[in-house]
């Protein structure tokens, strides 16, 4: 069969005898169906035999994902970290829960057994907030038990924070003998750095949880930290003859009454003494040469001792 141009076939059908205008009309549609096929497959506004969008960025490993083109393994890590805050976010609604139910006679055993036992990591960050804000002694320590259940890094900087700075002694006290238990050097940095803290309150309470976990090597920082030098305001807003003291990190200097000023102090750090006599069994006081004499005769090298012997 001879295939016409559609538009040639209809412009012959205006000269054509009636007989033969349906085989020209019959042509001209056999024409338009085998071009019609062709130009479907063609999308509007992109020329033939150039790639699309999707096209080329398939070809550069990205793939469509939340209203931006993102390679597999972007794509992972974002499904990831969503699967991560939902499972947070579960726990917080489930430790809520629980804690409901330690109030309830015929539930509080069993309750406390699941929280007692909470050994998963995205459960962290909801202990924390509830260790944070629990007035029951009781019940924070069986937050600080999960935590130290967990042992991930979050679970364990966590611990480290109520050593150091939980209100309640108690508290700070279950922290580090979990701490103690898990493993003492895990800690050591962030107490250490304490020591050097201008709050001279969280000076004393790093050296006491030094002091607990019964570490020798930390013997020179708190030598260093025995007597620390802070800021005080004084003068603000008492009576005239009067002194008040606060600790701040800023300085300035130093009035009786009237309006408030700053002054370096030197601070004897009671818990401090007490961590270096725990950890020594001497007692030097406040003598800090003496100490630091002490703490040399114990590193030096003994008597005819030759390094390049080993």
């Amino acid at each position: 069969m001879i295939r016409r141009h559609p538009i040639r076939c209809v412009s012959q059908v205006r000269h054509s005898v009636p007989g033969r205008r349906v085989v020209f009309l019959w042509h001209a549609v056999l024409a338009a169906s085998s071009v019609a096929p062709v130009l479907s497959a063609q999308p509007l506004g992109e020329e033939p035999g150039k790639a699309t969008q999707q096209e080329l960025m398939a070809a550069r490993g990205l793939v469509r994902h939340q209203g931006g083109w993102r390679t597999a393994q972007e794509i992972d890590l974002i499904e990831r970290g969503e699967r991560a805050n939902l499972a947070r976010k579960e726990w917080i609604a489930k430790l809520d829960r629980l804690r409901r139910r330690l109030d309830q006679p015929a539930e509080k055993d069993a309750a406390a057994e699941e929280i007692r036992e909470i050994a998963d990591p995205f459960a962290v960050p909801a202990l924390a907030a509830a260790l944070a804000r629990e007035p029951v002694l009781r019940v924070r320590g069986w937050y600080v038990e999960s935590l130290s259940r967990i042992r991930s890094s979050d679970a364990l900087g966590v611990l480290v924070a109520t050593a150091l700075d939980h209100a309640d002694p108690e508290t700070r006290i279950a922290a580090v003998e979990r701490l103690t238990t898990i493993g003492p050097h895990v800690a050591l940095p962030t107490l250490v750095a304490a020591l050097h803290s201008a709050d001279n309150a969280q000076v004393n309470r790093a050296a006491e949880a030094l002091g607990r976990l019964g570490v020798p090597s930390v013997v020179g920082p708190l030598i260093d930290a025995l007597e620390t030098q802070h800021v005080v305001v004084t003068g603000g807003g008492t009576p005239e003859g009067s002194t008040s003291a606060t600790f701040t990190p800023t300085g300035g200097g130093l009035s009786m009454g009237g309006g408030p000023k700053r002054s370096k102090v030197t601070v004897r750090n009671e818990r401090v003494l007490e961590a270096l006599v725990a950890l020594t069994g001497t007692n030097l006081e406040w003598d800090s040469r003496a100490w630091r004499a002490w703490l040399a005769m114990r590193q030096a090298p003994p008597p005819g001792f030759d390094p390049r012997r080993g």
